[in-house]
């Protein structure tokens, strides 16, 4: 089955990419980064300015979400050029990337639009299917493939004492880590401080962070790299200091945070080797000790 897929989000390059799928992509966001598809077209855009510090986005994102204005422009023009069967879109988060209303609007005659919902691994593996049964791919190795190394974690973590962990999603302001993020720290092993598993991510305070007394710290800002995360750590030095953690973490959080796809368990296994010295070590791509 010969298809035509157009993404609209990193993820769904990230899973089309890991079902094998990635030739049949045409078009890609503006953030995808996959190296399967690099240099394809892209069509989409952001409204706000990414270069810009963590504090001023997240002002410029509540003033345009307040104006009712949408953080994503879409290429209709050439996404219909495209003419894709398939468009990869999302309903989880409209500050992240492009929602599924928008990219209803813009949808080319005849192709079928998938909104990739997944706030937990369960939802990870319906991802992978509906992607997978609509390509007419098999999705059922790839699963099972990363749910015996997700349950070799489990069985390596079982019986410890549980570190209490906060990965912090955004670092001005401070927001927890949310959605799949504490489930990634409790199938490692660790108990997630302030937020469970499938909570949304939400604004917190230092002071609520300092009284919930985190053991580990790690940095993980949505859609950001290890150097730039680590230079956002230095950036709020005096707030990580004050909260007298053991360890404070930071990571390459778009490869292994940021979306809910399949390199998400290898997230689990990088964040195992920070909770555990018997596990292997993070390498030094994806996660290093913060020096201040």
């Amino acid at each position: 089955m010969s298809v035509r897929i157009v993404s609209l989000i990193p993820s769904g390059t990230d899973i089309a990419c890991a079902l094998g799928l990635g030739a049949s992509i045409v078009g890609i966001s503006h953030e995808c980064d996959h190296p399967e598809v690099a240099g394809l077209p892209i069509v989409t855009s952001s409204v706000i300015d990414s270069s810009l510090p963590p504090a001023q986005i997240d002002t410029d994102v509540n003033t345009a979400v307040e104006a009712g204005q949408s953080l994503y422009i879409t290429n209709r023009e050439l996404l219909r050029e495209l003419n894709p069967d398939v468009v990869l879109t999302q309903t989880i988060c409209d500050v992240c990337a492009v929602n599924s209303q928008t990219a209803r609007a813009s949808l080319p005659p005849n192709a079928k639009l998938i909104n990739l919902s997944a706030t937990s691994f369960a939802g990870l593996w319906d991802d992978l299917r509906e992607v997978a049964h609509a390509t007419g791919t098999d999705a059922e190795p790839l699963i099972a493939e990363l749910q015996q190394r997700l349950q070799a974690v489990q069985d390596r973590a079982e019986g410890r004492e549980k570190p209490r962990v906060l990965v912090v999603e955004w670092t001005e302001p401070p927001f927890l880590g949310g959605h799949w993020v504490p489930e990634m720290i409790e199938l490692a092993g660790g108990t997630h401080v302030l937020s469970g598993a499938g909570e949304a991510s939400r604004r917190a305070r230092w002071d609520e962070i300092r009284e919930a007394h985190p053991e580990i710290v790690i940095l993980a800002p949505c859609g950001y790299d290890l150097q730039q995360t680590q230079q956002q750590g230095r950036a709020i030095k005096n707030e990580l200091c004050s909260l007298n953690v053991r360890a404070i973490w930071v990571t390459n959080a778009t490869a292994l945070f940021s979306r809910c796809t399949p390199a998400s368990v290898r997230g689990v296994e990088v964040v195992a080797g920070m909770l555990w010295p018997d596990f292997a070590s993070p390498c030094s791509s994806e996660a290093v000790p913060l020096e201040l």
